[in-house]
């Protein structure tokens, strides 16, 4: 993993399926990070990873990136942070990814998850690294999200721009219109090349639009990002 310096930051530990605790195994590749494979061990993984690699701040990742131990009952034990995120203005962030019912007091593995949290926090503290714990209560946000970023990053994984994209970013504008506005203004192009150049703008931050809540389709409202 390199950042924006150019050096390599962090590289995947490599985790055994059968220790990591989790559901379900998806190993999807990410544009941002040149195209690499992935190993993601939870459908909540897979959707947190989806609106990072969608999330046009973010320049670059890493997932199970770095390794710390600490005590629980008096034994060592050793924790792997979910994710590193590198953002345009150089900030990072070590993100672990919990389901909500994960972080409540009856739930059996409640006091290691707990400790495991406070020890990954102080770890960051000292470090002076931002530190988040998402859920699926931020990650799953709105209805169409995960099923708009699966699209979009499907579209830019395997398609590159199409020659229409500049033209279709001048048809846009800071006003919201529907994509299919934008359809009747470039006739010329084929819809499924316009979608394509819109879903580029969107994962390049320079369009904007409502994609927890619709559908990316064509009554999908896009603007301008100022």
């Amino acid at each position: 993993m390199m950042d924006r310096g150019g050096f390599i930051k962090y590289q995947p530990i490599k985790i055994p399926r059968g220790t990591k605790y989790g559901n379900n195994y998806w190993i999807p590749r990410g544009n941002k990070i040149g195209k690499r494979t992935l190993d993601l061990y939870s459908d909540l993984e897979f959707e947190h990873w989806l609106t990072v690699e969608t999330n046009p701040e973010v320049i670059g990742y890493c997932e199970q990136p770095l390794e710390i131990s600490y005590l629980l009952n008096g034994r060592l034990r050793k924790s792997i942070f979910d994710m590193w995120i590198l953002y345009r203005d150089h900030s990072e962030t070590f993100v672990e990814v919990k389901y909500e019912k994960e972080l409540t007091s009856t739930e059996p593995r409640y006091d290691r998850t707990k400790r495991q949290i406070e020890a990954q926090r102080e770890w960051c503290r000292k470090n002076n690294i931002a530190y988040e714990v998402r859920t699926e209560k931020t990650i799953r946000k709105g209805r169409h999200s995960i099923e708009n970023r699966i699209a979009i990053t499907t579209a830019v994984l395997n398609s590159r721009k199409p020659v229409c994209t500049l033209e279709v970013l001048h048809s846009v504008s800071l006003h919201k219109k529907t994509i299919s506005n934008v359809f009747c203004e470039l006739p010329q192009y084929p819809e499924d090349q316009v979608n394509l150049a819109l879903k580029w703008l969107y994962y390049e931050g320079q369009v904007c639009a409502n994609i927890e809540d619709q559908i990316f389709g064509k009554s999908l409202e896009v603007y301008r990002n100022e």
